[in-house]
């Protein structure tokens, strides 16, 4: 199960040659180079050339196969270090562009599990259990201002994280872009962009900042949260809908319809025995308000799982 796309394969130096990125959110393409600083090696220089200047910045990371990936928000982009295919263990990077200083700042911290890698999945030795495809032990920290991109070389810099409390006003922040957006609904720019040719193409959703959103559920946000995950649901990204959801019905377990919303989510990931006593709650809870002629008919035959 893949979830990144990189612009960049380790061993293979190149530069883009077409606006592959905005990276610093302005509208202008901001191109790049990759370049390996010994042969066979996984350490890697990344030089960015600031679109509509003659400015360029450069870090030095240790990305095995990894490589830049453009960010979610607008002028975000992340690498993963010390990446490779069948890796179950990912830490990634993430760095914000900040006009002042003209240059990229580290933000985040992310590292997690994906069980679904471990190559007796991958290599098809075993058939990977259904809580394999969920990513798991999320460690996700947000960077205390300001560590350059510039500054890495040598190892990089030192940094500090903020605490739990400033590290949730941060997430706050980024949700904004989420209540921004949100009223375009599933195939509007949370979920999709457009390519030069004028195609939409589906977005790419960060596990790390989903499991963000599951930090910050409350009774001002349940109800857009909600929403962004329903869509999620509606755009193929179960699992992500899934891990959202199953924090709002914990927080909120009479929101009725995140109970619906769940139970599809788990019952398309394949997860049945899952689903089948969130769509009985679900129905129970209906018939109780007197909504049982809105209760849709797949809900009414999953009930009961053969």
């Amino acid at each position: 199960m893949a979830f990144f796309v990189f612009f960049f394969v380790a061993g293979v130096a190149r530069a883009a040659t077409s606006c592959e990125a905005d990276l610093s959110g302005d509208g202008v393409c901001d191109p790049y180079s990759v370049t390996a600083l010994e042969e066979d090696g996984t350490v890697l220089r990344v030089t960015i050339n600031v679109g509509g200047s003659d400015k360029s910045v450069s870090g030095e990371f240790e990305l095995g196969n990894g490589g830049l990936s453009a960010g979610y928000l607008s002028g975000d982009f992340s690498l993963l270090l010390d990446f490779y295919t069948r890796n179950t263990n990912l830490t990634k990077y993430s760095f914000r562009w900040d006009a002042i200083r003209q240059d990229w700042i580290l933000y985040k911290k992310s590292t997690w599990l994906e069980p679904g890698r471990d190559e007796k999945y991958t290599l098809e030795r075993e058939k990977a259990p259904v809580e394999a495809s969920f990513p798991q032990q999320f460690d996700v920290e947000r960077v205390v201002c300001c560590t350059l991109f510039s500054q890495f070389s040598n190892g990089g810099p030192n940094f500090k994280f903020l605490s739990d409390s400033e590290r949730l006003v941060e997430i706050r922040k980024d949700f904004q872009y989420i209540l921004k957006n949100l009223s375009q609904g599933e195939k509007g720019s949370l979920f999709y962009s457009v390519d030069e040719a004028g195609e939409k193409i589906k977005r790419n959703i960060p596990q790390d900042f989903v499991y963000e959103l599951t930090l910050i559920v409350s009774d001002e946000n349940v109800g857009a949260l909600n929403d962004y995950a329903y869509y999620l649901y509606r755009n193929h990204d179960n699992v992500l809908a899934a891990m959202l959801l199953r924090e709002i019905h914990k927080k909120f377990p009479e929101r009725v319809v995140a109970i619906l919303n769940l139970a599809d989510a788990y019952w398309d990931i394949g997860m049945k025995s899952d689903a089948c006593p969130l769509y009985s709650e679900y129905v129970e809870k209906m018939t109780k308000n007197g909504k049982g002629a809105r209760i849709p008919q797949s809900a009414k035959s999953r009930v009961i799982c053969n």
